[in-house]
């Protein structure tokens, strides 16, 4: 009875394996840099590089992949060792009569500042975006001038991509805005980063505009944090820089990408004290300037 057992056991663990590939371009077959691909159930991810190549070493037979590029529409798909997945590209529409930005007049929203609140996603590429709301008190102020993320890091050079977002008809992120990707250098410690948008000419949308902070699945940002096993294989887990300083709020505007899909941040409340009238949240510390 007791052989039968463990027969029994070794059968019910999954068979893992690596799952690797091409990430390009589906009109012009060029290898597309920076974008993320991980199980749909979380469990891992990776992050193409200049030639457009990923592996995901923690994946099982049929796991579906989560595809997503900046200025690409986000593919779903089985992916096997040494496909090519081909992205379609997101047109974005612009507007007849350009108007330049006269850069005289700047404006902060977003309150962002530094507290003793940090969050990581640990070895999953997530996309953390701040909606800013556009309100009359800004409507002579339309260009977005510069992003502000506060960050901390115990990596000297870490990265992460900055994603610039139009709601869709939901009121979630949606289509990018800038479609080439906004690659973010921060250094070793607390820091806040402002990052120069002026020069891409970019008017804030009608109802707002999703700053958003996405996480890079690359050597340089890698932590070895800890050593696991998983079914029957030996795993070593990671988790990635940099940790993305977070403020507390009444109120929360942000939204989370995991799974493949968007989650308001009010799904995860922080409540410490449960007979409290005014809930809390954990907003990720991301401001924006404006310019005329």
């Amino acid at each position: 009875m007791l052989k039968i057992c463990r027969v029994f056991l070794l059968f019910a663990f999954p068979a893992y394996a690596q799952v690797g590939g091409t990430v390009v371009d589906g009109e012009t077959n060029e290898p597309i840099h920076y974008a993320n691909v991980w199980n749909n159930d979380a469990s891992a991810g990776a992050t193409t590089n200049v030639e457009g190549t990923f592996e995901v070493k923690k994946a099982v037979e049929n796991d579906v992949f989560i595809v997503n590029a900046s200025g690409y529409e986000t593919l779903l798909t089985k992916a096997l060792e040494g496909d090519t997945i081909r992205l379609v590209k997101n047109h974005v529409m612009k507007d007849d009569l350009i108007v330049y930005p006269e850069k005289t007049l700047h404006h902060t929203i977003g309150d962002a500042h530094y507290e003793n609140l940090y969050f990581n996603p640990g070895n999953i590429p997530w996309i953390y975006a701040k909606f800013f709301e556009n309100t009359s008190e800004i409507r002579h102020v339309q260009y977005l001038s510069k992003a502000i993320v506060y960050t901390k890091s115990i990596v000297n050079d870490a990265t992460f991509k900055l994603r610039i977002l139009k709601p869709d008809a939901d009121g979630c992120p949606g289509e990018d805005l800038i479609v080439e990707p906004i690659i973010v250098h921060v250094k070793r410690g607390n820091k806040k980063n402002i990052v120069d948008l002026l020069s891409y000419n970019v008017k804030m949308p009608e109802k707002g505009v999703f700053i958003g902070v996405e996480w890079l699945m690359t050597d340089n940002n890698r932590l070895k944090t800890m050593t696991y096993v998983k079914g029957q294989e030996l795993f070593e887990d990671y988790r990635y820089a940099p940790d993305l300083i977070s403020n507390t709020v009444e109120k929360s505007s942000a939204f989370r990408y995991m799974f493949g899909d968007w989650f308001s941040n009010e799904q995860f409340i922080q409540q410490k004290e449960p007979l409290k009238e005014i809930k809390t949240y954990i907003d990720p510390a991301i401001g924006l300037i404006l310019s005329n």
